[in-house]
């Protein structure tokens, strides 16, 4: 009886902390929320067979899920903030990472001194040469080898940089100087069978794994690929509403199972009196 209870009170604990971490992380950029995935225990029986008076062991917590519902549009203003509208993950590299990547769906980017294209963290986003046109997807496999960092020619030119602006099918368009604007880099998409198989990293990136499946890269707004937008970025899909509702109702678990304990304890102690 113990450890039934002691199980409920396990599993309320687990949903309240990731609960207390998504409120936490509601204004966070591009958050993705977690729920608590609770199975029941049984002794000897297979989900098939077991029977409708068979008392249970308890609950156990199993996993936690990742929600990849759309998060709101939060404007910014920036010439670099940009948000996926739909499906896909930018690519991004660690300045001291020779190989893998990382996606990630936060888009407020910003140039260092040396004109690379990086993210608020300081990664590299990848891309390819300038395209003009939306490419195709290329593969199944996202062959990193193939993309660069991009980088806006800043140093290079003999001009100043005038403007630049991200397209929703991810052109890069700068302009030096008097110059007109032209196409300098083309930032891809990635997309993953089950995206909810991606490694958590924190600070909204993610590591691709056996578990995402096969990916595929492609231009933003192409066939199966969300679009961007220019000036915005995607804002948390936590509702505060909901997760304090949830957050009563687990605690309300937790109580629950702490007075049955009680109960229990107190059973124990009469009958060994």
């Amino acid at each position: 009886m113990f450890s039934v209870i002691k199980s409920g009170m396990d599993t309320a604990m687990q949903e309240l902390s990731m609960i207390s971490n998504n409120i936490s992380n509601s204004n966070s950029t591009a958050f993705k929320k977690s729920f608590a995935a609770s199975s029941e225990f049984y002794n000897g029986s297979t989900p098939s067979g077991v029977d409708s008076a068979l008392v249970g062991l308890g609950a156990n917590f199993s996993d936690s899920r990742r929600s990849d519902a759309q998060g709101s549009l939060v404007e910014r203003g920036g010439v670099l903030d940009t948000a996926i509208v739909g499906n896909g993950y930018f690519m991004t590299q660690h300045p001291d990472q020779e190989e893998g990547y990382s996606v990630t769906r936060n888009g407020a980017f910003s140039l260092d001194s040396e004109g690379f294209l990086t993210t608020q963290d300081g990664d590299h986003v990848l891309g390819i040469a300038a395209a003009g046109e939306e490419f195709a997807v290329v593969g199944e496999e996202i062959d990193v080898a193939s993309l660069i960092r991009i980088q806006i020619p800043i140093i290079e030119s003999e001009s100043p940089l005038s403007s630049i602006s991200i397209e929703n099918n991810g052109n890069i368009l700068a302009s030096f100087g008097q110059g007109d604007n032209e196409p300098v880099a083309t930032i891809p998409l990635s997309i993953f069978t089950n995206p909810n198989g991606l490694k958590q990293l924190g600070s909204g990136k993610y590591a691709p794994t056996d578990l995402a499946g096969k990916s595929f890269i492609g231009s933003p707004s192409s066939a199966g690929f969300g679009n961007l937008e220019n000036g915005y970025v995607e804002g948390s899909n936590v509702d505060i509403t909901m997760e304090m509702i949830n957050m009563l109702r687990a605690q309300q678990q937790f109580n629950g199972a702490a007075r049955i304990m009680q109960t229990n304890s107190d059973m124990i102690e009469k009958m060994t009196r």
